[in-house]
This record gives structure tokens, C-alpha cells and sequence, in this order.
């Protein structure tokens, strides 16, 4: 059976509220909202596509994010970090790198606290780190195991995933980040066609 990998968005509105969570640049919400209501493309996956063809790169990776589910997210997330690593993560980056993806290969809540463990190791300033923390996030709860569960808001997985991704594109071009932008986007974009996902990986 297909992994889906997709955030699914029952209506228009449902796109746009999540949208406005992300609190993109005026040109990047005049682009993706459409006066009839509706989104670019008619779905989240296509405003990122619409916002890369014009040139903004790094709202098409916020809004790619928020496309895929929290497990894809968080997949595009540990992709990208090892990507960036070069395949040569320091001792802490992998840490973080392999408790998010076993996060993301069983999605149980101990291993989304072991992620959080990992990201807190490896430092949000790394890609593995926030790939760590968006594992976490898309868990089932951010309290402490002998605490009520705290669900997360639905967003903040895609967005720990899109710091990752800009971070890497940052590390590793500097100077100029959106031909390494366009690079990890299509490596989303993967993903989200349901190309490239945990099983067999």
C-alpha cells in the first residue's frame, strides 16, 4: 500500500488558517490567496510550487512543510540533515539524526521524547537538531511522560522541518542560498509524490 505523505486539507479554509500560521511575506500570501477564497493551485503543494516559479524559495519551503503530514515533515526534515552532513553528522548530530528517524520509521511517543533528547543534544542550530525537534513536534504530546498529554499545534512539526531545511540551504551556500534552496525543495517535492518515504529506507 502507498505511504501517504500529504497533510490532509478538507477545505480551502483549512489551507488558508494554516497559512496565516506561517505569517509569510505580503507578496508570498498575495501570490498563494486567491480573491475567490481559494489557494494557488488548489492546494497547499501547489503554492509552493507557484511561490519557487517566482522566485521565493524560502516561503515555498515554509508552505511545502506544512504540505506534507508531520511524519513527512519531519522525513524532509531528516533528509536534508544528512544531506548537509555530507554523510559525516559529528557524534551529536547523529544522536539527534537517528532518534528522529526512528521517530519517523514508529511513531511512538518514546521515541518523539528520545527525539526531543536528540535535538536538545545537537542544538537548533543545526539541520539534525531541528530535524530532531520537528520528530518531537509531531509527536503526540510536548508534557513530560508523567503529565497529561499536551498534544502540539499541527503546525509547528513543518515548521521545526522548514528551519531545518533553510539552515542546511544556508550552511552550505552561503552566499547564495536559492539554487541549494530549490535543490532540498525538490527533494520535498519527492516526498510529497510519495517517491521518496521511510519504507525501504
Amino acid at each position: 500500500m502507498a505511504v501517504c505523505t500529504l497533510e490532509h486539507y478538507p477545505t480551502h479554509e483549512a489551507a488558508r488558517i494554516r497559512l496565516a500560521k506561517l505569517e509569510l511575506a505580503e507578496p508570498a500570501m498575495a501570490l498563494v490567496e486567491q480573491a475567490d477564497g481559494t489557494i494557488a493551485g488548489g492546494s497547499m503543494q501547489e503554492c509552493a510550487r507557484a511561490l519557487l516559479k517566482a522566485g521565493m524559495a524560502e516561503d515555498a519551503v515554509s508552505v511545502l512543510a506544512q504540505s506534507l503530514s508531520r511524519r513527512g515533515a519531519a522525513w524532509w526534515a531528516c533528509r536534508v540533515a544528512r544531506l548537509e552532513a555530507g554523510g559525516s553528522p559529528s557524534p551529536k548530530e547523529l544522536q539527534a539524526l537517528e532518534a528522529a528517524e526512528a521517530w519517523v520509521r514508529q511513531p511512538e511517543q518514546l521515541k518523539a521524547y528520545a527525539a526531543q533528547n536528540g535535538a536538545n543534544v545537537a542544538g537548533l542550530a543545526s539541520p539534525a537538531g531541528c530535524a530532531a525537534l520537528s520528530a518531537f513536534l509531531a509527536g503526540e504530546s510536548l508534557a513530560p511522560p508523567h503529565l497529561d498529554p499536551l498534544p502540539p499545534l499541527p503546525h509547528l512539526a513543518g515548521m521545526a522541518a522548514a528551519g531545518a531545511v533553510k539552515l542546511a540551504a544556508a550552511r552550505r551556500a552561503a552566499a547564495d542560498t536559492t539554487q541549494e534552496l530549490s535543490r532540498l525543495l525538490a527533494a520535498g517535492f519527492a516526498i510529497a509524490a510519495g517517491s521518496d518515504t521511510w519504507e525501504g529506507n
